[in-house]
């Protein structure tokens, strides 16, 4: 049932990524990067700050204890959104997303094999063959819109 659930959280956040992509490519297209990125992290930082006074426990204090590059994942963050806007607005929802989703994808395979963030996960034939696919497609789809 555990796994059921996390499958289910990881499929309801791909159904909001596609959408929140389309709706920052609409806000980049009319208002631009910054205006899109800043209501994006403006409505989401709102929201989350109105949940966490809601229900308590957010454990501000523990952050003291997490690694000074960890923070760095707040920067990231604008880079996602914005680089989302971008994409999607010149490529359309599916290029854009797949583009977005196939260099994910390959950068996370290299981190797992490297262990840079932990354990290793070592690329077999197998990941590999995946891997060469996920480029090839992402190729097709992104030069093929």
């Amino acid at each position: 049932m555990r796994t059921l659930f996390v499958v289910l959280v990881g499929v309801v956040g791909g159904l909001a990524a596609a959408l929140q992509s389309r709706f920052l490519g609409i806000m980049e297209q009319r208002a631009g990067t910054l205006a899109s990125t800043f209501v994006t992290y403006g409505g989401g930082g709102l929201a989350i700050g109105l949940v966490a006074l809601a229900v308590g426990g957010a454990r501000i204090s523990e952050l003291r204890t997490v690694p000074w590059w960890a923070f760095t994942a707040g920067i990231m963050g604008l880079v996602v959104v914005a680089s989302l806007g971008i994409s999607v607005d010149r490529l359309g929802l599916g290029a854009g997303l797949t583009l977005f989703t196939g260099s994910t994808l390959v950068l996370a395979a290299v981190v797992d094999h490297v262990g840079w963030l932990g354990e290793p996960y070592r690329l077999d034939l197998a990941r590999l063959a995946g891997i060469a696919m996920v480029v090839a497609g992402t190729w097709l789809v992104v030069a093929g819109r």
